[in-house]
């Protein structure tokens, strides 16, 4: 992975004003989006979808860090990078982060089967990880997902 200044010398970060509106919205959907997957009983069939879901979920979360600080990502490599260089998450966590990044690309682009494992990990992580910047970031959201 990449530093992150050079997303944003390539264009696959903008920077701009920043909205503390659109983090907590970011936020809020990140949460949101959790709770709504995580009702679903994981099967052969849901789990790509649920998969995309709990990945998309930490992914907002993510985005809402960089909103507070005036970035706009165009690159779900370049977010991942974002929170690696600007918040204390730990190793462990921005490898799985990122792992489940690529996951997602090969599932959506190359059409890789999402096992139902894939999906059971990335959602446990996403809860964590959306805790997590709820707590870094101060943001507070409607709901607690449990």
């Amino acid at each position: 992975m990449n530093p992150f200044n050079y997303y944003v010398q390539a264009g696959k970060v903008k920077k701009k004003t920043p909205d503390p509106e659109e983090a907590q919205a970011l936020l809020q959907q990140a949460s949101d989006r959790l709770e709504y997957t995580q009702e679903k009983n994981i099967s052969g069939k849901n789990a790509k979808f649920v998969f995309e879901n709990a990945y998309e979920a930490a992914r907002e979360a993510a985005q809402s860090l960089m909103s507070i600080k005036g970035f706009k990502p165009y690159s779900h490599e370049a977010t991942v990078s974002f929170v690696k260089e600007n918040y204390d998450f730990s190793d462990e966590e921005i490898s799985l982060f990122d792992y489940f990044r690529k996951l997602r690309a090969d599932s959506i682009y190359r059409a890789v089967k999402i096992m139902e494992k894939d999906a059971q990990e990335c959602l446990k992580f996403s809860r964590k990880f959306v805790e997590k910047v709820r707590k870094v970031s101060s943001i507070p959201v409607e709901s607690d997902v449990p």
